[in-house]
């Protein structure tokens, strides 16, 4: 997909981890992001939490609703018991812990200092590799320059791709294998 945050309007993304939106078993996401313009702290640029795709296990999912609140909902998140991914593996928990959770993250206004996220501002043309279980986030667009990037996302073929993901190939087709 192409992401498009314009001057001034560009909208925050909030905190959120890949896996979540693409589940496999075991979790295996990894994001592309290429930035085709320049990504500064004023127009938005990525923001992660250090470490946490080694300390912060998948803890819910974006699934078809089954049975939806809302008549006109087709997705909806629900919770799962922690997983990791294989790669890096999981640390113990040794104190080291993030001093975020996802929930309270989603939460948290997007340019909220005490979330102790890292921007990570990269110029046009270059490509951030993003863990499937690491915390990101992107700030509202303040400047008035645009934000644009190209991303797309890989899963471990070998994984279970699971029938309630949200995205789902047509019936008779599978995912693009590399």
């Amino acid at each position: 997909m192409v992401i498009c945050k314009q001057p001034g309007i560009g909208g925050a993304v909030p905190m959120h981890q890949d896996s979540t939106f693409l589940f496999t078993n075991p979790p295996s996401a990894c994001g592309f992001w290429i930035a085709l313009e320049d990504c500064t702290i004023e127009n938005g640029c990525l923001e992660f939490i250090p470490g946490s795709h080694r300390t912060t296990p998948i803890t819910r999912r974006f699934v078809r609703a089954t049975h939806p609140k809302d008549a006109n909902a087709a997705t909806e998140m629900i919770s799962i018991e922690p997983i990791s991914s294989q790669f890096p593996p999981l640390k113990k928990d040794n104190g080291a812990r993030t001093d975020v959770s996802i929930d309270s993250a989603a939460s948290t206004n997007p340019l909220e200092p005490s979330v102790n996220c890292k921007p990570v501002e990269v110029r046009s043309g270059s490509l951030v590799l993003i863990h499937g279980q690491v915390l990101h986030r992107s700030a509202h667009n303040h400047s008035d320059h645009s934000r644009w990037i190209y991303t797309f996302h890989i899963v471990e073929g070998e994984n279970e791709y699971d029938h309630r993901n949200w995205l789902q190939m047509p019936p008779g087709q599978e995912l693009t294998k590399l």
